[in-house]
């Protein structure tokens, strides 16, 4: 025992270095961290950080090839390092190349089947797509329009936004919990962090903004909706991660759309949509993290895809619900947590919003509702997911795989180590806009605003401290303390009447959800995507033959096809010298 807990320390010790390394490389040769290189840092703090989180939930549940996910993190938190350094260098997409295949080790824990072999594709795909256009970005010159262009398609792509967002829940059925988290937490923000860094300083054609802002707002209501009704409760995080990061994008989008303008009305809502980009980062990176890691976790206890089949799984983990439940207070925006800053002060600018002249607010406020409508029902499936999880009672014939002491040591180090963010963040918020990088885009009511924010989050923790404390006291008083549940009255102890997670959603379904997800649970509107993306592909292969049989003719017709679009790149390559 004491041989095992030496090398996973030292396991621990190896990602940790890996994972810490970017950053202090970043500090101690980069003079402009508190500058221009601001969302720099800020990504490789988040790595850091959630790097040795992840970490720490792979020794308490992965039962193989632990040396091999430990050479995977180290290769993938070096190699995502280096992506956020390199710049406009070809190291770039060839360290996101890195970073991808790196997962097939972080993989090997985990028994592959059709789910992680699609789910590893999907994510190799995503990333070979996004390292092309990145590829073409890096070979451009400097403040090249399309340069500008093929990198913002290379980072809508990689970040899931909505349209390109098809791969990101084929990444998450099939992926371990430890990774996805990795993946939600610091992956998917790298390509915002990277918008911001290299594109919004640029002023950008408007048109350009004024097309990405719908197709925000509907990615943020079509993703909050399909997760509220999806059946699997890893794919329903995965679209709530889609609903959360088109709401990342609609901030930079807002930011960029207005940062240039001489109305000063219009400056300060930039501005302040700026400061909100990073509290709503802060919140996705942790809280979402936070609840793969702990969903992902349950889940993988049995082998059930349903959400009601997993009715009270949580509760055999002999852990506290409270600290299982950390993210779901964050998304269901409990004061002193820091989905409460990220919502409230969203919900604080549309009244900023709503006092501006009429021409000028009408191009936002129509979106609003269906903003509302997805942040509304993406919370609410973190609320239902937890209800039915981790309080509910379990199945007592239900059987889950062993979780020894141990284990749950780690388990419980990664959740705390997560836990911990979200709550103090908020507590410390006045002080994190006092940084060089924010302070001059804080006017001073928003400044009395976070004040408040931080205040009421103080409060609301020091109240909710005296009640476990008052619990705890009352608990020891009580020799013959029964079993509590929330949704069984009456003192009975059987499962029959706990409730399931769809008891929440079956209500809209016929008025809402039928328009969004088929009987099989799947998403109607992906379906169609795939539809399209699929026709497309096959229009070569309807062109080149009818039939599956190969024809003596076809060899030439496919050098053909090769010889015109090996025309058309050098065609664009001498055009782009011009």
């Amino acid at each position: 025992m004491f041989e095992d807990n030496k090398v996973s320390v030292l396991r621990s010790i190896l990602v940790g270095i890996s994972a810490l390394l970017p950053l202090i490389f970043l500090v101690i040769v980069n003079d402009d961290i508190m500058s221009v290189d601001f969302p720099i840092l800020v990504g490789l703090s988040i790595q850091a950080y959630i790097g040795f989180a992840s970490f720490m939930l792979v020794l308490s549940y992965e039962p193989k090839e632990k040396n091999k996910v430990t050479i995977g993190y180290a290769i993938f938190w070096l190699a995502l390092g280096v992506c956020y350094l390199a710049g406009k260098s070809l190291l770039l997409p060839i360290a996101l190349e890195i970073t991808s295949f790196s997962t097939i080790l972080i993989y090997s824990g985990t028994d592959f089947g059709k789910k992680q072999i699609e789910s590893l594709g999907s994510l190799l795909l995503a990333s070979g797509i996004s390292a092309l256009f990145l590829s073409a970005w890096v070979m451009l010159p400097n403040g090249d329009s399309i340069g500008t262009l093929l990198l913002l398609f290379g980072l809508l792509i990689k970040s899931g936004f909505s349209g390109f967002h098809i791969w990101l829940p084929k990444v998450n059925e099939g992926g371990p919990s430890h990774a996805l988290g990795a993946f939600a937490g610091v992956l998917e923000i790298f390509p915002l962090l990277l918008f911001y860094r290299y594109v919004l300083p640029n002023q950008m054609d408007p048109l350009v903004y004024q097309i990405l802002f719908p197709l925000a707002a509907l990615g943020i209501f079509f993703g909050g909706i399909t997760s509220f009704f999806h059946k699997n409760p890893k794919i329903s995080l995965a679209y709530s991660s889609i609903e959360s990061l088109n709401f990342l994008w609609l901030c930079l989008i807002i930011t960029g759309m207005f940062q240039f303008s001489g109305d000063i009305d219009l400056m300060n809502l930039s501005n302040s949509f700026r400061i909100l980009f990073f509290l709503s980062l802060f919140h996705h990176s942790f809280s979402k993290t936070f609840q793969l890691f702990s969903i992902g976790m349950v889940s993988r206890l049995v082998r059930f895809d349903l959400s009601d089949s997993l009715k009270g799984i949580g509760r055999l983990l002999g852990m506290s619900p409270i600290l299982l439940g950390a993210g779901t207070f964050s998304y269901a925006v409990l004061p002193g947590t820091l989905g409460f800053v990220s919502e409230a002060t969203y919900f604080y600018l549309n009244v900023r919003i709503l006092d501006l002249p009429i021409g000028r607010s009408v191009f936002l406020l129509p979106s609003m509702i269906f903003i509302f409508f997805g942040i509304a029902l993406g919370g609410f499936t973190h609320l239902k997911l937890y209800f039915s999880m981790f309080l509910s009672l379990p199945n007592k014939k239900l059987n889950v795989l062993p979780l020894d002491n141990d284990k749950k040591k780690w388990l419980t180090l990664s959740l705390l180590s997560l836990s911990v963010v979200i709550f103090i963040f908020p507590i410390i918020l006045p002080f994190f806009i006092q940084l060089p990088m924010l302070k001059p885009f804080a006017d001073s009511a928003l400044e009395k605003w976070f004040i408040n924010l931080s205040f009421v989050s103080f409060l609301s923790i020091a109240v909710i401290i005296l009640f476990l404390l008052f619990d705890k006291v009352s608990d020891k008083k009580q020799k013959n303390l029964k079993k509590r549940s929330w949704d069984c009255g009456g003192g009975y102890d059987g499962h029959e009447l706990s409730i399931p997670s769809s008891v929440f959603s079956e209500p809209l379904k016929n008025s809402l959800g039928r328009y969004f997800i088929n009987k099989n649970g799947d998403s109607k509107v992906d379906h169609y995507i795939l539809l399209l993306v699929t026709s497309f592909l096959n229009l070569g292969a309807r062109f080149i033959s009818s039939t599956n049989e190969t024809k003596d003719e076809d060899i030439s017709r496919y050098l053909a096809i090769s010889s015109i679009f090996l025309i058309f790149i050098f065609s664009l390559l001498i055009l782009g010298d011009f």
